[in-house]
């Protein structure tokens, strides 16, 4: 983690390997076509399975906000997600989201991330919720711009790291919901009800499906993405469960095949930030049975937890 000016926060990985994949290095261009050829690859498999797709990279804070930094950084005027773009520009079936220039242009209004959180600020969310329905020839909901804000302070997942930890004025954001949840997987039921040993990192392979009946656009959504589109609270999959009829958000950087045809969504947007395209891909998921393992295993204590058990209930009979 890196501190910059006036309490910005940055990541940049444990062992620097962020910005050794941000500067224009053979690894990072490897990388980058690596992910050129996997996108081509889904594109031409939606393309003949008549779904629609976009691919859309959530820009780093250090792309949006470099002045902050207070030092210098390779790559930041030609990031990696800019970069891959450029490699996919001869394929016309496979096309990019541009959120960086949205979000540049956006953050001299209201600030679009978070000083002390690797994520975006509401407005944030909603500069890249208008991006999305503008390259989806959809209608924004407007009454999603006009919920209700309270202010309140938290400590998020860099402030957290600090010692002691820094916590921030954060508005929180609500807005009248039409779209319901009518699905959920067992990852999502088993985080949900409490019932797991080990609370964190039960978000990999999470799925729910919203629904909204009074929805202005009739078509249908499979999402796959990250912590920016999945969320209870008002992110992206709750955004656009007010434009679209139904949305199945998916937290997963693979693509799961097998749900895609099933379901077969008039639309497919995959979400990725920009300092996971670190890692391709390889698409062979099977979403639901991965995730009822994990939740399987959510449930099960550790053989390090057992003994852990085990010492304490022997030490009280003592």
């Amino acid at each position: 983690m890196a501190v910059g000016d006036d309490g910005w926060l940055y990541w940049v990985g444990r062992a620097r390997e962020v910005e050794n994949f941000y500067g224009d290095s053979a690894l990072s261009r490897r990388i980058l076509e690596r992910w050129a050829r996997r996108i081509g690859q889904r594109a031409k498999r939606l393309d003949e399975l008549g779904i629609r797709h976009v691919h859309a990279v959530v820009p780093d804070k250090l792309a949006v906000y470099p002045a902050a930094l207070g030092r210098s950084f390779p790559g930041l005027d030609d990031p990696p997600a800019v970069r891959l773009a450029r490699l996919l520009s001869p394929n016309d079936r496979a096309r990019m989201i541009d959120l960086l220039t949205p979000l540049q242009a956006a953050r001299v209004h209201e600030p679009v991330y978070l000083r002390t959180d690797t994520h975006w600020t509401y407005y944030g969310y909603l500069v890249a919720y208008r991006a999305l329905c503008e390259a989806l020839d959809a209608p924004v909901a407007e009454h999603v711009f006009a919920g209700t804000r309270v202010t309140e302070r938290f400590t998020f997942d860099l402030g957290e790291k600090l010692q002691p930890p820094v916590d921030e004025a954060y508005v929180a954001y609500d807005f009248p919901r039409r779209a319901e949840r009518i699905d959920a997987n067992a990852l999502v039921r088993v985080r949900e009800d409490g019932l797991a040993v080990r609370q964190r990192g039960l978000f990999v392979g999470s799925r729910v499906i919203m629904r909204n009946s009074a929805a202005p656009d009739p078509r249908r959504v499979v999402l796959f993405g990250d912590s920016y589109i999945y969320s209870p609270g008002a992110r992206l999959t709750a955004m656009l469960a007010e434009t679209f009829a139904e949305v199945h958000a998916i937290w997963s950087s693979n693509l799961d095949w097998a749900y895609i045809e099933a379901v077969r969504p008039d639309l497919l947007i995959f979400e990725i930030a920009e300092r996971f395209l670190r890692q391709v891909p390889n698409d062979r998921i099977r979403i639901d049975r991965f995730a009822e393992k994990r939740a399987n295993r959510a449930l099960r204590p550790t053989l390090r937890e057992r003994l852990r058990g085990y010492l304490r209930s022997a030490s009280a009979a003592r």
